[in-house]
């Protein structure tokens, strides 16, 4: 069944032709069945070097991103936690209920000999830190009792009782 345009057309109208793959002369290869005459993406296509130029640039960025990244992660790695035991005090010292019911009533700014005395020895001596108002503090963790791995970390500014802490491991 032929197709016909929707209006009249003459009978001496003849269709163009599409052009079929140009004939190649002897003695070159002959391409491959079903090749197209389309150029390649480097010689004629429009989004060629923009991509080239795209992939060229991103592997530079990653390459960059490499040789930079190993610095990084030395200066990490030797930084301590703030939670590390610097000096440990004494192994077996618990704080009981009782005793942390107590230092939760002590004044802050009471005199450190006063809270060491209620607490007794810590189990160890952490690295210094801050306190909220960014003042340098010394700190000692104790380990509870009812919940060994919970430890309650006092903070001293001085000789001052400055708060405290828990640390959950």
């Amino acid at each position: 069944m032929v197709q016909r345009p929707p209006y009249p057309v003459s009978s001496y109208y003849q269709r163009p032709q599409q052009p079929g793959p140009a004939p190649v002369p002897p003695g070159l290869p002959q391409p491959y069945p079903g090749a197209t005459n389309r150029p390649r993406p480097a010689d004629g296509d429009p989004q060629a070097k923009p991509r080239q130029m795209l992939m060229a640039g991103g592997s530079m960025l990653a390459l960059a991103a490499l040789l930079i990244t190993p610095n990084l992660g030395k200066d990490q790695g030797q930084e301590s936690s703030p939670f590390t035991c610097v000096k440990l005090e004494q192994s077996q010292s618990l704080v009981s209920r009782d005793r942390l019911k107590a230092l939760l009533e002590t004044d802050l700014q009471a005199p450190k000999a006063t809270v060491q005395e209620l607490l007794k020895q810590p189990y160890c001596v952490m690295s210094p830190g801050k306190t909220e108002g960014g003042q340098p503090a010394d700190r000692e963790a104790y380990p509870l009792e009812f919940d060994p791995q919970t430890w309650l970390v006092v903070l001293y500014e001085g000789d001052r009782y400055a708060g405290y802490d828990f640390r959950f491991r």
